[in-house]
């Protein structure tokens, strides 16, 4: 069949039908009287076709990999760079496209995308206060335990934690602080103070340090606070007692006795045994309590008096109150010169004289 268009040329029907877009009609299955008619024109066409019988279901096929969530990419040109490194191992992993808020899933070979799957945001919901209840220790291994009872909003949380795992015994630690063990007095610990055992109340408590204290000394004509030296020497004088050098010893925060050492050089003009002069040191005064003694040659020749540690007492104990300088009280020591034989002169001489004085706390131990 030949058609003749309006332009007096000639087209075949093929020719005619192929600028011709086909449409097929469903007319519903199973209509009876119904008539398939085909209409063509160069700018449509419609096809009337009837609706087959639905055929057999096909197998079963392969599942979908699980969901892998891998969280947020920023845009498609992200994703497109990250496909090149997907193979089938990655199959299931899935993402969030930012840009599009679309989720996209790896299936193995591409991507899968699911334009809907996040909705918009719900209404808000009623604010509910979750208060932390009991926390209880479970078996070791247990899972943790949670559990929420009341009526909302308010709830109340309890937990049971497993009990961990016994560590490993660890390094030995460096000494704790002793004012903090159990056999340690409670109150003030003032500097300088040591542990010392206190046996009536059973416990270790601060004390002034027992360990001398010191020294403090005159060396000839200098003093270690400044003052004045020993006097000047003295030639065929008869004076007794005759102080020569004051030593002054700061008060001390313990009771305390005197430990002296130094010398005096003498000589009496007596040429027999009948005159001793001896070198004293004594506390306050010349006439007060003895604590050194530094014993005279009774010929007349030059010796010096070696001062040691005297109390003139009979008996010494840690308890004795011979000697004793009271806690916080600034003392003087007195050097003396007294003549303890005879009546004869005797002369003093200044130079290599020295007393050195420590202090040793009487704190009993």
């Amino acid at each position: 069949m030949r058609i003749r268009s309006e332009q007096a040329e000639m087209s075949t029907v093929g020719e005619y039908f192929d600028s011709t877009n086909l449409r097929g009609i469903d007319e519903g299955l199973g209509s009876s009287g119904v008539v398939q008619s085909l209409h063509g024109t160069p700018r449509s066409g419609e096809l009337e076709l009837m609706t087959g019988v639905p055929g057999d279901r096909g197998p079963v096929g392969e599942s979908a990999r699980p969901f892998r969530w891998e969280g947020d990419i920023a845009d498609q040109a992200a994703l497109s760079a990250m496909s090149t490194k997907l193979g089938a191992a990655q199959a299931g992993k899935a993402w969030r496209v930012v840009s599009s808020d679309t989720l996209v899933y790896w299936n193995g070979t591409g991507f899968d995308t699911f334009a809907d799957a996040f909705g918009a945001a719900g209404p808000d919901g009623s604010p509910c206060v979750v208060s932390l209840g009991s926390v209880d220790t479970g078996e070791v291994g247990a899972p943790l335990q949670a559990t929420i009872v009341g009526t909302p909003p308010n709830l109340v949380l309890h937990l049971t934690v497993p009990r961990g795992v016994r560590g490993r015994e660890g390094e030995i630690g460096g000494p704790g602080p002793i004012r903090q063990a159990a056999d340690y007095a409670d109150g003030p610990h003032p500097d300088g103070s040591v542990p010392t055992w206190n046996g009536t109340a059973g416990k270790w408590e601060p004390r002034p340090f027992p360990g001398l204290r010191g020294p403090w000394s005159i060396s000839e004509t200098q003093a270690w606070d400044g003052s004045a030296g020993f006097g000047a020497s003295q030639t065929n004088v008869g004076t007794s007692p005759n102080v020569i050098a004051q030593l002054a010893i700061p008060a001390q925060d313990s009771a305390w006795r005197p430990v002296v050492s130094g010398g005096v050089m003498l000589r009496t003009t007596s040429t027999d045994a009948s005159t001793r002069i001896d070198a004293e040191v004594r506390i306050g005064s010349a006439d007060g309590q003895i604590v050194a003694l530094g014993s005279g040659f009774v010929m007349a020749m030059d010796s010096f008096c070696d001062f040691q540690p005297f109390f003139a007492a009979s008996s010494m104990t840690p308890g004795s109150a011979v000697g004793v300088v009271p806690a916080g009280q600034p003392v003087s020591l007195y050097v003396v010169l007294r003549r303890n034989r005879g009546g004869a002169n005797y002369t003093y001489t200044r130079s290599g004289a020295q007393i050195m004085c420590w202090a040793r706390p009487v704190t009993t131990l």
